[in-house]
Order: C-alpha cells, then sequence, then structure tokens
C-alpha cells in the first residue's frame, strides 16, 4: 500500500447523478469516494449531462462541488441531446482548466474511450509529462453502433491516446483481451474488478413492495435491470420469456431506453406478450433494492459485456442470476457457481434456466456463494487498495 497521499484527477463524460448513462459513472463514483476516504486529494471533471432530456440544475461551466469528499467540477456541454444520443461530448472551459490544473495532479485517470474530454487531457499530459492511465469499461473495441464514426475518431485520435497512455484497467479477463485485440501489450494492463456498494445494498430498512405497487402478488417476477440498448440482449431475453409455459410469471425491464425500446415493443406484440411485461423506466437506490429483493430471478443477457454490475448487486439482495458466459460477469458467475450461464443467443436454453430457477428450492446455496465471493473481492475497501497501490507504481 501507498502511504503518500497523491493528487488524483479523474475525467468522464458523465459522473454523480447522471445515473441514466449506465454503470460506469457509478463504478467511477464508487472508485473516486474510497480514495476520498483513504485519504488522497481526489478530483473529478466531468459535465453536466443528467439524462436525454436534461442538464444538471444550476450547473455553469467550472461549476464546484464536494460530493462525499470528492471535488467535482462539472463543465456545461453544448448540446445535452448531441451528449446523450451520439455520446457527443462538448464540454465549455475543460481545455482552459485543464492547462491550468494538469501540472498540480500526480497521475491522472480517464475514463471511457472515444470522447474529447480524452483528447484535451492527452494533449496536456504529454505537454506536462504526467503518466495517464485508461479504464476503457468495454469501449475500447467497436461495439453496438456508429462504427463509422468511431472509425473516424480512432484514425485521428484514439490510436494516438491507447499508444501513449502509461498504463490500463480491465475489470475482466474479457477486457484484457480486448486490449490484446487493439495491440496494447498484457504487460501494460492490470485487472481490478469493479467494486460494490455492499454496505447500501444490504439495507434492512428498505421494504420489498414492488410487487404491491405493481400488483403483482402472487406473480414470480423474472428481472432484467440495465439500459435498453442493442447489446444488452434484453430482446434475446423477451424471446426465451415468451416460450416460458409459467404464464403467471412476469417480465420487468427496469432501466433507461437508448433507443431500443420500439424493437422490444414490436416483439412484445409479435409474441402475445401484452400484458405479461411492465417497463419501469430508470430505478435507483431504494427502489431498486426493493425491485432485487421482490424479483424470483434476474437475468443479465449482455454481450460481450465486459464484467455487468447488475448480478452482483442481485446477489447481495439474495436474488438468484443468470448471466450470458461470454460476458465478464458470466466468466466470474460460472466459474464459481454463484449462479446460471447460458449461451448468447441460445433462446430455449435460456427459457430452461429461467423456468429451472423459477421452479428450483437449492437457488440459496449459490446465492451465498455470491454473497461470500463479493465480500472477498469485490468490496470498495479492497478495490480502493488495489487502485492506490497501482497509481504508485505508476507515479514510480
Amino acid at each position: 500500500m501507498v502511504n503518500k497521499k497523491l493528487k488524483i484527477l479523474h475525467v468522464l463524460p458523465y459522473f454523480y447523478p447522471a445515473w441514466a448513462y449506465g454503470g460506469v459513472p457509478r463504478v467511477v463514483f464508487e472508485l473516486t469516494k474510497e480514495l476520498a476516504r483513504i485519504g488522497h486529494e481526489v478530483t473529478v471533471y466531468t459535465t453536466d449531462v443528467f439524462d436525454r432530456s436534461s442538464r444538471l440544475r444550476g450547473i455553469d461551466s467550472g461549476t464546484e462541488a464536494v460530493v462525499d469528499g470528492v471535488k467535482v467540477v462539472y463543465f456545461k456541454n453544448l448540446s445535452n441531446r448531441l451528449a446523450y444520443d451520439l455520446q457527443l461530448f462538448l464540454p465549455f472551459g475543460l481545455r482552459k482548466k485543464i492547462k491550468e490544473t494538469l501540472p498540480d495532479f500526480d497521475i491522472i485517470h480517464l475514463h471511457s474511450h472515444r470522447h474529447f474530454l480524452n483528447n484535451i487531457v492527452h494533449y496536456y499530459a504529454k505537454k506536462f509529462k504526467k503518466p495517464y492511465l485508461l479504464s476503457a469499461h468495454g469501449t475500447v473495441t467497436q461495439i453496438e453502433r456508429r462504427f463509422f464514426l468511431k472509425t473516424v475518431f480512432d484514425i485521428l485520435f484514439g490510436r494516438q491516446i491507447l499508444e501513449e497512455a502509461t498504463h490500463f484497467v480491465a475489470v475482466s479477463k474479457i477486457e484484457v483481451d480486448q486490449y490484446k485485440s487493439m495491440g496494447i501489450p498484457k504487460e501494460r494492463t492490470t485487472l481490478i474488478y469493479n467494486g460494490i456498494d455492499i454496505k447500501a445494498l444490504s439495507k434492512a430498512s428498505i421494504n420489498s413492495n414492488f410487487k404491491k405497487k405493481y400488483n403483482l402478488e402472487g406473480k414470480k417476477i423474472v428481472l432484467y435491470l440495465g439500459r435498453i440498448s442493442p447489446g444488452k440482449g434484453v430482446d434475446f431475453l423477451l424471446r426465451a420469456f415468451s416460450l416460458l409455459e409459467d404464464k403467471e410469471s412476469v417480465l420487468v425491464i427496469a432501466g433507461n431506453d437508448m433507443g431500443f425500446k420500439k424493437e422490444l415493443l414490436k416483439i412484445i406484440e409479435k409474441k402475445n406478450l401484452n400484458g405479461r411485461v411492465i417497463f419501469t423506466g430508470l430505478v435507483t437506490d431504494e427502489k431498486k433494492i426493493s425491485l432485487y429483493r421482490d424479483a424470483n430471478v434476474v437475468v443479465y443477457p449482455a454481450h460481450n459485456e465486459i464484467f455487468g454490475l447488475v448480478p452482483f448487486e442481485a446477489l447481495i439482495c439474495e436474488t438468484p442470476v443468470i448471466v450470458t458466459d461470454d460476458s465478464g460477469c458470466g466468466d466470474i458467475i460460472g466459474g464459481n457457481a454463484l449462479g446460471a450461464t447460458v449461451k448468447y443467443g441460445d433462446v430455449e436454453g435460456l427459457r430452461d434456466k429461467i423456468r429451472e430457477t423459477l421452479e428450483s428450492e437449492n437457488n440459496s446455496q449459490s446465492v451465498q456463494r455470491g454473497v461470500e465471493f463479493i465480500k472477498k473481492n469485490l468490496d470498495w475497501k479492497i478495490i480502493g487498495a488495489k487502485y492506490t497501490d497501482l497509481y504508485g507504481k505508476i507515479i514510480s
């Protein structure tokens, strides 16, 4: 463990409380909070995004706030819609701030790839000879959408950012391989899992009232929680759910729409699932925990997902999980017998796993193994210590 207090700058386009942007802002929020708790001086440069239709209120470029011991500087985007729909973040005033303050930091930690905040930081990190590491969070390879734009970005900026990074963090073996496919040597990559906020998810005071709210007493809930986008496999889950013989089961899809919901509605209509599928929109905090606790099984059907927080959060809430075997969480859950795994695209196989889990009386064993694994490996105190050691090695 490094004893010296470090001045650490984290840079990402979305941060607390922009939960509509998925797991990355949550992970970085928890990481920076833990690093500040350890005693480091932690600063985050980010933008004012909140969700597709709104920004954070009262934010001007350069607005500073202290969130759980972390200094956060928010910069206003040119367009909130461009930020959400095209991931085009154009923050006013960031370049000037970076130029003025970058020499003060010991190390810079960039999050996600292919956004212009990284371009600005990369330029000045090179100028001031400051080490920077990148956590791509699954974005280093081209997946899902906008392949032409991503190719153009790589040619103009992306490749140089990768080539000149001091180090990389992968959150799973799958992401290690993704870095390798981009020509990044394994010795420049360190594997550190994402952490889980065990204390918050274990709050006994939170009541399980989702079934009551939606009048689902006596129903069995199959839950998907996450962004509604093509790579998340929700269409795959819908097709498998339509084959379930148990017509009393309900599929709950909880998450914000990234433009893919219209495709799911077509499947629901075609498979005659009207009345058996519930969309809740984005759920957070106590509502999310209540939903986890009331669900009978959580299915995380994402394709090539590098990690996936949802299955581990569900396990802490004592709910059994099913995940795809080609994902980072699938590698962990399948390899440690923490839940069921299924091949992506195997519709009948997923149907069978859902049915078996709903009917099984032995789910508590895998759930308990999951809880124990998370406490030993994914507690943020453990993760924060690993990052502190890595920062120290990079600086020295």
